[in-house]
Order: structure tokens, then C-alpha cells, then sequence
């Protein structure tokens, strides 16, 4: 007995011009995307593209506009304060990463 592989042709129909296409991700008449998993991924990547378009267009936020009046603060002793505060929470949340990193190593 001896297999043969079958050559596995799909026959996909145009939605723009109708021409039956072979193995195609585009039609060979009129060059419309056949691809149902390239259509999908076109539309998830205009997506993103029109979700961080939004975000830019927001502008910064109320915290982040605080942020930066505090690090160019005019008076020295507002901005020392922040870089401490701001080192310390660095710090904490340094720490506060690493013991859930173990815990998660441990439990793994």
C-alpha cells in the first residue's frame, strides 16, 4: 500500500469581483484580500491603531501633570522631597516585584 498525499486545494470565491481563486491570500483579478485570518488581523491592528491615536490625543493625565510640576519645582526643597518620596516608592515597589517573584517560583 502506498500513501499519496492529496493535494489539498481550496477554491475560494472573490466577495469583490467573484472569480474563483486557488490557494490564494489575494485574488488574482482584481487583488482584494481572501484571507479570513489577514482580514481579522488587518481589523485588530486598525484597532490598536485607533485606541493609542485616542490615548495621544488625551494628553497627559492629572497625575502625571502633578508629577512633572513637582520634578521642575522652582524651589529646591519641593523637588529634593519628591526625588526621596519618588526614590522610596521605586524602592518599595522593587521589593514588592521580587517577593512575588519568589512566591510565584516557590508555588511553581
Amino acid at each position: 500500500m502506498t500513501t499519496e498525499k492529496k493535494s489539498e486545494q481550496v477554491h475560494i470565491r472573490c466577495s469583490e469581483c467573484g472569480t474563483f481563486n486557488t490557494n490564494k491570500i489575494h485574488c488574482d483579478n482584481c487583488g482584494a484580500l481572501l484571507s479570513v485570518i489577514k482580514q481579522r488581523e488587518l481589523v485588530r491592528q486598525q484597532r490598536v491603531k485607533e485606541v493609542r491615536k485616542r490615548e495621544a490625543e488625551k494628553g497627559p493625565s492629572p497625575m502625571e501633570l502633578r508629577i512633572k510640576k513637582m520634578q521642575n519645582h522652582r524651589f529646591w526643597l519641593v523637588r529634593a522631597v519628591f526625588e526621596v518620596v519618588y526614590i522610596g516608592w521605586v524602592i518599595a515597589m522593587a521589593v514588592g516585584g521580587f517577593i512575588a517573584w519568589v512566591i510565584a517560583a516557590i508555588v511553581a
